[in-house]
């Protein structure tokens, strides 16, 4: 049986120019999982306050992480599937197992993609959010647009939906070997912290169990590092609007603003984004790097070139570990993640 595979994240403007990029928000902003307030006020305050604002702000902000081949998430995330791709091949006659990538919003759009597997002659579909924790939001809008996709092109394969792999010991095995890797040390005081995105409480009230995911990969992460869980500080970043209150806490800039005036090293990682997006590249040297070491320590112009590791090693105090990116480790796991789940439904 020919199998597709669909690795989903959420998106990117074409370009980051306030066009494009209010263009992209319009759609991401108006899903019905994203959105905050019933769709008819919410629409008018998104087209009448939010978007002619936040159109040029978001620009600006895309224009400091754009790289010449184009977004980095899109770019990256297509480098890993290729490298998946790879690793299928490997395993059996190339073309049994067809890998793409895609997003919610923009391009490559979920639909295409499904639409090329199909014409490829898939009989099967696994999708697979990439998103390691699952949440209302972005997971279960993920799948949404998949169903979406599968009615507008009238095609409903056989489908298996991996909507999260926060426990897999690969994926634990590899944030772990990530952080070793930056030279982490809890006998000098290294304080290590496990950044998440936040969700709003309605959603977790509403039965989301995120944040118990979340915990899990903690402790798990933890355990491999040989320290107590009580060791790893465990916080959420990325709120949207103003009223921070109505997000799960505690947020990742207050608990560096409150280690201002201490000299320990704080290593950073963000288990939960599995690819470079704006909420690292941006974010982190912008929003958690001045968090813990001042606003004078926030990149300039000057440093839009350098890596993110240049950009946040401003003093040494704050170390950031690479999120696991187009690389080799990062293709297994996401490869033994998928196999695994094909080799249960054939076993079943």
């Amino acid at each position: 049986m020919k199998t597709g595979v669909i690795v989903a994240n959420t998106g990117s403007p074409a370009s980051p120019e306030p066009d494009d990029v209010e263009a992209y928000l319009r759609e991401f902003l108006m899903d019905d999982r994203i959105r905050q307030l019933p769709r008819p006020i919410w629409r008018h305050l998104l087209y009448k306050r939010i978007l002619p604002k936040r159109k040029f702000t978001s620009a600006a902000r895309y224009r400091f992480i754009w790289s010449p081949e184009g977004s980095p998430l899109v770019v990256r995330q297509r480098q890993l599937c290729e490298l998946v791709q790879a690793a299928f091949d490997a395993d059996a006659p190339a073309g049994d197992v067809v890998v793409r990538s895609a997003m919610s919003y923009g391009e490559p759009s979920i639909t295409a993609v499904l639409q090329e597997l199909r014409d490829l002659g898939c009989a099967r579909v696994v999708l697979l959010p990439l998103y390691p924790q699952s949440a209302f939001s972005p997971t279960q809008a993920v799948i949404d647009a998949f169903r979406r996709a599968q009615d507008a092109i009238g095609w409903h394969p056989s489908t298996i939906v991996i909507d999260n792999y926060h426990d897999d010991p690969a994926y634990v095995r590899a944030i772990a070997g990530s952080i070793r890797a930056t030279g982490y040390d809890p006998s000098r005081d290294d304080h290590l912290v496990l950044s998440f995105h936040a969700i709003p409480l309605k959603d977790e009230r509403a039965g989301d169990t995120y944040r118990t995911q979340v915990q899990q990969t903690a402790a798990l992460v933890a355990a491999e590092l040989g320290v107590a869980p009580d060791a790893v500080t465990v916080s959420y970043q990325s709120v949207f609007g103003p009223r921070k209150d109505l997000w799960v806490s505690p947020l990742t800039v207050d608990v560096l603003a409150g280690w201002r005036d201490q000299s320990f090293r704080v290593v950073f990682c963000c288990p939960g984004f599995a690819v470079d997006c704006l909420e690292t590249l941006y974010d982190i040297p912008h929003d958690m790097v001045p968090a813990l070491e001042g606003e004078a320590a926030a990149p300039t112009a000057q440093t839009v070139g350098q890596s993110l590791q240049a950009a946040c090693n401003t003093s040494g105090r704050f170390v950031w570990v690479p999120c696991l990116d187009a690389t080799e480790e990062h293709a297994r796991v996401i490869h033994g993640v998928i196999a695994r789940h094909l080799t249960e439904e054939r076993e079943a």
